[in-house]
């Protein structure tokens, strides 16, 4: 059934890159960019955005600057603001539906470490929510949609990060091998660009197996979207939930507007 499942989803990711090729113009190689006077900036080339107007349901009543600027790409869901995150749970799915964060230069200099805390968010019901039991024996790791290491600089931003509505079920070797390497690569452009806003969640379908009693559902795919503020350009992508044949991040490289059909997520908006 693994391998089924295996062919089934690179079947998939073949199909979504085609689509990404003749969607994006085919561009996917490593560019310079130079926008506005504004430092060039090398790697792979991000693609310019004009922002559509807020869908206004899905903003209402979240507060959680610098967060939310670009607004909440959705509505329905348990919202919890933190330190370094906001946080939108699907408390169907007990994993976020979308993790927010806005990275600086400043986000890369602490020297707080890694704690792996990982246990139930408090601020969510039992029910509502994943237990660290769910994951006990389940082959999959519990995988952060906002990476620990992307809060070095503060212990209450660190020790937010393993609550578990930031995570989700993670094959092993994708967590530790491309996933990784995509959130180190982002690490590397804030230096670059100086600030980002990145937004990261789970792809799921409809008929996904799940793990542990509280049924946490066992993502498709997860989706990476990185947005540069002042130059108002973006990069996203799309990783399946299974052993990565590569680890080049450009074989992951899909339009945003495929991952918000894919996941009826409104990812970025400005207001009227």
């Amino acid at each position: 059934m693994r391998l089924q499942s295996s062919l089934r989803l690179s079947s998939w990711l073949i199909a979504l890159l085609l689509v990404s090729c003749s969607g994006s113009g085919g561009s996917q190689s490593v560019a310079t960019t130079t926008t506005n006077n504004s430092p060039t900036v090398t790697g792979p080339a991000f693609t310019s955005i004009v922002l559509k107007i807020r869908p206004a349901q899905f903003s209402k009543g979240y507060v959680c600057p610098p967060f939310l600027e670009f607004g909440a790409p959705s509505g329905n869901v348990d919202f919890l603001c933190r330190t370094g995150m906001a946080v939108g749970h699907n408390p169907s799915s007990r994993t976020p539906a979308w993790v927010i964060e806005r990275l600086g230069i400043s986000s890369l200099n602490g020297g707080v470490l890694r704690t792996d805390n990982f246990r139930a968010d408090p601020d969510l019901a039992p029910g509502r929510r994943a237990e660290l039991a769910d994951y006990v024996g389940s082959g999959f790791d519990r995988g952060h949609m906002a990476p620990a290491a992307d809060f070095t600089w503060s212990n209450q931003a660190m020790s937010e990060s393993f609550y578990l509505s930031n995570i989700a079920p993670q094959d092993p070797s994708l967590n530790r091998g491309a996933w990784s390497k995509l959130e180190d690569t982002v690490r590397s452009w804030v230096l670059q660009r100086n600030e980002l806003l990145v937004i990261t969640g789970p792809i799921f379908q409809a008929r996904d197996a799940t793990i542990g009693t509280n049924q946490v559902q066992i993502p498709y795919a997860f989706f990476k979207v990185i947005f540069d503020p002042f130059r108002r350009e973006v990069i996203a992508f799309v990783y399946p939930n299974i052993a990565p044949a590569t680890t080049e991040i450009e074989a992951f490289r899909v339009p945003m507007e495929q991952i918000e059909v894919m996941t009826g997520l409104s990812l970025l908006s400005a207001a009227k």
